[in-house]
């Protein structure tokens, strides 16, 4: 590689341990230099790191050029506008932040630091949407008319991240799962002109949301994103209709399954689906029927690293922009505005 990028990663709970440690472990470009914690967990894994337990004198190191926040998301604002004003470029997990107008804040602050900000998205590089958007701009489905997304559950108790349902500000599901399901939605099609949302209070130790049920609005189009913790048998992952044909996906990406078992970025096949759960493609696009079970795509999450290594060293633009992430937060916004009026929200 042209040069190693050192990293320093806030957080070790599942966000950096699963996700975010194993790729900078694995890239080429980047070396894990240090990881801020509470707990020596990390040395279990990478015995070489560094541990501080002190955030402030982690970003005051001059040998870090990139800092990767992990931690609850009421912390990312503060931590990343920290970090960029000592000069450091940030990774910064999803929500980015808890008010759509924090990303200004931010975008002002890289902009004066001269550095980068590289909001965490992940499920662009989900196997099954890389899949099912090769299959739209291909033209398989036509006019898109009805898209459902869903990430289902069945935890009927708070068993992990606590802090997230802790209380009415903590976001709940909807701002766990929910910038997923946004982003992938407007990386297809764009801005809604109308949101409508209902949340769920289903579980009685939860304080905020645990469900909820989104739909996004455009001409000719409704998109349809749902998060559930009730859910034992699970429905299909997308279903999508369009003028000259359906999409149904069950399943989610292994990726995430695999890194939880403590299986690293770089073994072979580790983005590619058994191919009993490819989705089924039903379409008359050619001019003939066609039904069959369709390859999913590798998914490669390895893909959000290798574009900010590039951005950084070779000036690429970085995939997930601050402009679609301020989108994401406005239909978050929009979304509780309608849950608690009872009415659809204009976007336009």
């Amino acid at each position: 590689m042209k040069q190693v990028i050192q990293i320093g990663l806030v957080g070790f709970g599942l966000s950096g341990r699963v996700f975010h440690a194993p790729f900078i472990y694995k890239h080429p470009g980047f070396k894990l230099h240090t990881v801020v914690s509470s707990t020596k967990a990390a040395l279990d894994f990478y015995p070489e790191v560094e541990i501080d337990p002190g955030f402030q004198h982690m970003i005051e190191n001059p040998d870090i050029e990139l800092v990767v926040i992990a931690t609850p998301h009421s912390f990312h604002i503060e931590q990343a506008l920290s970090a960029l004003d000592a000069g450091k470029h940030v990774v910064i997990e999803k929500p980015v932040a808890m008010r759509s107008c924090d990303i200004d804040l931010i975008r002002e602050a890289a902009e004066d630091a001269g550095k980068k900000v590289f909001p965490y998205h992940n499920r662009r590089w989900d196997g099954d949407f890389l899949t099912l958007k090769q299959l739209i701009q291909e033209g398989f489905l036509g006019d898109v008319k009805d898209y459902e997304a869903r990430f289902d559950r069945f935890q009927p108790l708070i068993t992990r991240a606590e802090w997230r349902y802790a209380d009415e500000d903590s976001g709940g599901t909807l701002f766990d799962l929910g910038p997923h399901l946004i982003d992938q939605a407007i990386h297809l099609f764009g801005k809604p002109s109308a949101v409508a949302c209902n949340l769920y209070f289903q579980r009685p130790s939860a304080k905020t949301n645990d469900s909820f049920d989104i739909r996004l609005y455009y001409h000719g189009l409704t998109v349809t994103l749902k998060a559930g913790v009730f859910v034992k048998e699970q429905g299909p992952h997308f279903q999508v209709h369009g003028t000259l044909g359906s999409f149904i996906k069950y399943g989610l990406d292994p990726q995430e399954q695999k890194l939880k078992d403590g299986v690293f970025p770089d073994v072979d096949n580790f983005g590619e689906e058994e191919a009993g759960n490819f989705g089924i493609l039903n379409s008359i696009a050619g001019g003939t029927e066609l039904r069959q079970h369709y390859p999913t795509k590798p998914g490669y999450y390895m893909g959000f690293y290798d574009n900010i290594y590039e951005s950084i060293v070779d000036g690429k633009q970085a995939a997930i922009a601050l402009d679609d992430v301020k989108l994401t937060l406005q239909i978050i916004e929009a979304a509780l505005e309608s849950h608690l009026e009872h009415r659809i929200i204009d976007m336009i």
